[in-house]
């Protein structure tokens, strides 16, 4: 899909599910990637949602530019935002949706209550380069 996607004319995308991490790395720091865009060959991902174990907040870790053709980025740089905390066995849900104005990030209960939001504009911590026509996702 593209942001703004002339063959559908859908300009909101939405990655949304409920989960429960039943298994997990048995590592005192476990990694669960649950939910990621990324642009078609682009190596850095826009969005990945991280599960890190039940004592810590699940992360967002998004990339602020790009490199096109699956090239190295010299100039991005990553950051992450935090959003609930879940432990290994609760199912909870996300919401990752991209549109013209940014990307919103959420998790909540399964049952929709204590919902953790981030929004981030494109061109503050997010490059507008997301928002490029060419960029498929």
């Amino acid at each position: 899909w593209y942001l703004n996607d002339d063959r559908t004319g859908a300009s909101t995308h939405t990655l949304k599910a409920l989960v429960r991490v039943d298994e997990h790395p048995t590592s005192t720091q476990p990694k669960v990637i649950l939910g990621q865009i990324h642009g078609w060959k682009i190596s850095q991902a826009l969005v990945k949602l991280l599960w890190e174990g039940s004592d810590k907040p699940v992360r967002v870790i998004l990339n602020d530019n790009y490199a096109t053709d699956n090239d190295d980025c010299d100039n991005c740089s990553n950051f992450s935002k935090e959003l609930g905390q879940y432990k290994a066995g609760d199912e909870w849900g996300y919401t990752i949706r991209a549109d013209n104005d940014g990307i919103y990030l959420a998790t909540y209960d399964a049952n929709g209550s204590n919902v953790v939001s981030k929004t981030l504009p494109w061109g503050d911590e997010l490059s507008n380069n997301w928002t490029n026509p060419d960029i498929a996702f």
